[in-house]
């Protein structure tokens, strides 16, 4: 039985358990399970909400509560919520990033048994890892990202494999061809190149204590951002630019190379309609493994995407806990992949040919998901990220070797209960 059977049929005797036990629900209709999310642009999450709602029969019905566009802003307010055990919140629809914070403060149902099963059957590595905390799975795999190296076939004979072979190509060509588009405004996509980057190099920036493990592999990924700063091949507004500049400047035909998510791709197709400039872009658009940092050794990007977390608080956890594993059932996987540009977290469907269709580069992007890493496991990301962002800020003013003594130093301070 797949995971919408499962589903159902527990979701059927959890169902049964509420009426009896008169908890929960009411007499004019089903409990409401209230899932906190983003709406997706295309609906697809309120059509999972739908539709698994009515194959409950009748069990339960799923309100998605919108949250706020910013991220920051939606963690802070389910922070305060959670910490005050608020039993209005259902569901979550967490970033890869919340789960050791909210696993660690006890808000979020752990899985077990068949729906631990069912939650993590057939789920890619990478993904899997980032609903895990200490040997226990705290949420379901909803959907996940890899970035990639997307570059110009009419500019470049083959995608470089590594950072410094990539340098090197680009200073070959004319300075506004061959600019390299990343993304270096000091944010959380910041801390996403250097993770990246980190990780390639085979290493790590805190343990799960907290505990800065930086070493040689740091400073490497340093003096990477620091070289593509100053090669005279970077956009000249890399400190200031986060995805969608990278992606626009790339349509625009200024860069040779692109480091950036999946949605790059389809974007550049439809701006190409009404751009003859992008329209040349995307017929010569390629796409290649993010580039590693040693040579021979391949690229460990960190993961994206999003997991539906079960509060531990709301009315009805085994309830919750059944629509989650419905919304993020095979169906509306392919259908968000397809949809909304959100890669699929089951490797079955990336051997779906209307998932190939939209996803030409289907296989490399599952291979890249497979060895991707979360960025740094921590209760405390949120000041994790912010320490790397502000002691390897600007890219082009970077000491290495200072550099990560100063994030060093931080990280300890915060390991400590400090602030630096």
């Amino acid at each position: 039985m797949g995971r919408t059977g499962v589903a159902l049929a527990a979701a059927v005797a959890v169902g049964l358990a509420v009426v009896v036990a008169g908890c929960g629900g009411s007499s004019s209709g089903p409990p409401t399970l209230k899932y906190y999310s983003g709406l997706d642009n295309g609906g697809t999450n309120t059509k999972a909400a739908n539709g698994c709602s009515a194959q409950s029969g009748g069990r339960y019905k799923i309100k998605i509560v919108p949250r706020a566009n910013n991220a920051d802003a939606s963690r802070e307010l389910l922070v305060r919520r959670l910490a005050a055990k608020d039993p209005d919140i259902d569901l979550i629809n967490m970033d890869t990033i919340w789960t050791p914070e909210f696993a660690e403060a006890g808000w979020l149902r752990e899985l077990k048994g068949s729906e631990l099963k069912e939650a993590t059957d057939d789920v890619l590595p990478g993904p899997l890892k980032s609903v895990q905390w200490k040997g226990k799975t705290y949420a379901v795999p909803l959907n996940t990202n890899a970035q990639l190296l997307w570059y110009r076939k009419d500019l470049v004979p083959k995608p470089p494999e590594t950072w410094d072979e990539m340098i090197a190509m680009a200073k070959k060509l004319p300075a506004g061809q061959g600019l390299i588009q990343e993304q270096g405004q000091k944010y959380e996509g910041y801390t996403v190149w250097f993770n990246n980057l980190v990780a390639s190099a085979g290493g790590e920036i805190v343990d799960q204590a907290g505990r800065p493990v930086l070493n040689q592999a740091a400073v490497k990924a340093a003096q990477i951002i620091k070289d593509v700063a100053t090669s005279g091949r970077a956009d000249p507004s890399l400190s200031a630019n986060q995805e969608d500049q990278a992606r626009l400047a790339f349509e625009a035909g200024r860069g040779a190379f692109e480091l950036n998510w999946p949605n790059v791709y389809a974007a550049a197709r439809e701006d190409g309609k009404t751009s003859p400039v992008t329209k040349k872009v995307f017929e010569n658009m390629g796409y290649a493994r993010f580039p590693g940092v040693i040579p021979g050794k391949p690229s460990r990007v960190s993961i994206g995407g999003a997991n539906i977390g079960i509060s531990a608080y709301g009315k009805n956890p085994e309830l919750a806990t059944q629509a989650a594993l419905c919304m993020t059932s095979r169906k509306w996987q392919d259908a968000e992949a397809i949809k909304e540009g959100l890669p699929p977290v089951m490797n079955a469907s990336y051997d779906d040919p209307k998932v190939r269709k939209v996803y030409p580069f289907a296989d490399l992007l599952r291979q890249q998901i497979k060895d991707a890493v979360p960025r740094p496991e921590t209760p405390a990301y949120s000041d994790v990220t912010l320490a790397v962002q502000s002691s390897l800020h600007p890219p082009a003013k970077v000491n290495p070797q200072a550099a990560i003594k100063t994030l060093r130093d931080r990280l300890n301070t915060l390991a400590d209960g400090g602030l630096y």
